[in-house]
């Protein structure tokens, strides 16, 4: 599909990718992209007009109609909301393209049910900027990193053991949940264009694993930066925090500014949601190989940590994460992250020292080839 002129043509080949193989636009369809005023002038909702415009344009080329929604919606912490405007104009299109930091199914429990019941595709598009959809990260073919995150969900079945150790001290060790149901939540092990309406572009990671009687001790150094902001710490710690695990409950939280940080934090939400949030009962990864940016490409430091959340070395662990409920109807989605870990399930290495081993499946190196001269499976970051 030919884009206008003046696009750089790795971000041509990055949003024929969105356009083509993840939102899957069709002619005459209604296409609604969001987008934050504050993410212009230094907010969290990192975007760009460029990026939009040319995203706005190359719907336009494939005979749809599109639609660009800016919102400025200021952050209320334990109060955010779907604005009225944004649920209106999703509910009116065919499909929507959200480019908010904020306003996201995972935390958001109101979004989420809209998009599990409206029967609208939400493609959460990452790559919000011009610079970003010049990166490696938004020009690997979402075909290749959707097969990886296929290939490596095989894994996991219920009643396999798993361990995960890290040359930094994690030791940790429990038993496989079995998989939901379509019905309760998205199986370990399925396609996008199998279940939901939820298409993260690029992709990002594998379906949440239910773990039972998880004992140990697990370290890491950053966390994903959604929660970290009103945990009061950076997404990249000076300090790791340790915390000691018996039976899939945090007992113990060591470190420094940021365990103190954190420790005050999940004291203030046991108030708002229970003893839940000493909990320690899902772990899972990334699943893209080029999921990291340099500065000058992304200078916030917030989304440069969410991009590299989905690398396919980033393991973490759901800190807490107990169900929303009515007076608070947003899920508690802290998580730790570790990246040169190794992981087993059953009798299958899953990561070795931080290498996702589905990289090297027949099936996912098949799809690589039909994309020469895209990148692909390497080199991988082994640190960021």
């Amino acid at each position: 599909m030919s884009i206008q002129p003046g696009i750089p043509k790795g971000a041509a080949v990055a949003i024929n990718d969105l356009l083509d193989h993840c939102a899957k636009i069709q002619p005459g369809q209604e296409v609604v992209l969001l987008a934050h005023i504050d993410g212009l002038y230094g907010g969290d909702n990192l975007v760009d007009q460029e990026a939009i415009s040319w995203i706005q344009t190359a719907i336009q080329l494939r005979g749809a109609n599109a639609s660009v929604l800016w919102i400025d919606e200021p952050v209320k912490p334990h109060a955010w909301r779907l604005p009225p405007v944004v649920k209106a104009a999703f509910t009116a299109c065919d499909v929507f393209i959200n480019h908010s930091f904020n306003i996201v199914v995972e935390e958001i429990v109101e979004f989420r049910k809209l998009v599990d019941e409206g029967k609208v595709p939400m493609v959460r598009n990452f790559a919000t900027t011009a610079p970003l959809l010049c990166t490696a990260w938004a020009q690997t073919p979402y075909e290749l990193v959707s097969e990886i995150r296929y290939q490596a969900s095989l894994a996991f079945k219920g009643g396999l053991p798993w361990q995960l150790t890290d040359e930094n001290g994690t030791h940790l060790k429990g038993i496989i949940k079995p998989s939901p149901s379509p019905k309760q939540g998205m199986p370990y092990s399925s396609r996008r264009e199998e279940f939901g309406y939820y298409r993260p572009w690029p992709e990002w990671v594998c379906p949440p694993v239910g773990i039972s009687d998880a004992s140990g001790i697990f370290i890491f150094n950053s966390m994903l930066s959604w929660w970290s902001r009103y945990i009061g710490i950076p997404p990249y710690f000076n300090e790791p925090i340790r915390l000691s695990i018996e039976n899939c409950r945090i007992t113990e939280i060591k470190g420094g500014d940021e365990a103190r940080a954190l420790r005050h934090f999940l004291d203030s939400m046991h108030k708002r949601l229970g003893d839940g949030v000493y909990d320690l009962k899902h772990i899972h990864f990334g699943v893209h190989p080029q999921a990291s940016v340099a500065p000058h490409q992304c200078p916030n430091i917030l989304y440069r940590r969410l991009i590299e959340h989905s690398h396919s070395s980033n393991i973490h662990v759901h800190i807490g994460a107990p169900p929303a409920t009515p007076t608070y109807p947003y899920w508690m989605h802290c998580t730790g992250d570790i990246r040169t870990a190794t992981f087993r399930v059953g009798d299958t290495l899953v990561h070795d020292h931080g290498h996702l081993t589905a990289l090297d499946h027949p099936e996912v190196l098949a799809v690589a080839a039909k994309y020469p001269g895209r990148p692909g499976l390497g080199p991988e970051p082994r640190s960021f």
